[in-house]
C-alpha cells in the first residue's frame, strides 16, 4: 500500500498546477528540457547503428515526453490571449512538443532525415 501511495504522491500536484499555471513552468522546464530533447534526437536520427540508437531515444524521449505533458497544463492555460507573448510562449511549446514526437517517431521508424 505504501508503494501505490509513493507512486499517486505527483498526481496531488495535478490541481496545484490547474490553480498556479502562470506560465514560468512552461518558459523555464518545458521548452528548454523539448529543445534539448530535439536536439540529441536530431543527432541520433542520422546514426546508422539502429538498435542502440532506438534504445537511447527511448530512454531519452519517453519520461522527457511524460513529462511534458504534465506541463502542457500549465502551457494550455497560456493560449488564451491569443497575440500576447503568453501565447507565443504556449506555441512555441507545443510546436517543440510537436518536433520532438515527430524526431522520436523518425528515429523509432529508422529512417534518416537524408534518405
Amino acid at each position: 500500500m505504501k508503494r501505490i501511495a509513493v507512486l499517486l504522491l505527483p498526481l496531488l500536484a495535478w490541481p496545484g498546477i490547474a490553480a498556479a499555471a502562470n506560465g514560468m513552468l512552461t518558459l523555464v522546464v518545458g521548452i528548454p528540457m523539448l529543445l534539448c530533447l530535439s536536439v540529441v534526437l536530431g543527432l541520433l536520427l542520422p546514426l546508422r547503428s539502429r538498435k542502440p540508437v532506438r534504445i537511447a531515444s527511448i530512454v531519452l524521449a519517453v519520461p522527457v515526453l511524460a513529462y511534458a505533458a504534465y506541463i502542457a497544463l500549465d502551457a494550455t492555460r497560456l493560449l488564451r490571449n491569443l497575440g500576447s507573448e503568453n501565447s507565443m510562449i504556449g506555441l512555441a511549446f507545443f510546436g517543440l512538443m510537436l518536433l520532438s514526437c515527430l524526431l522520436f517517431f523518425l528515429v523509432m521508424r529508422g529512417r534518416s532525415a537524408a534518405g
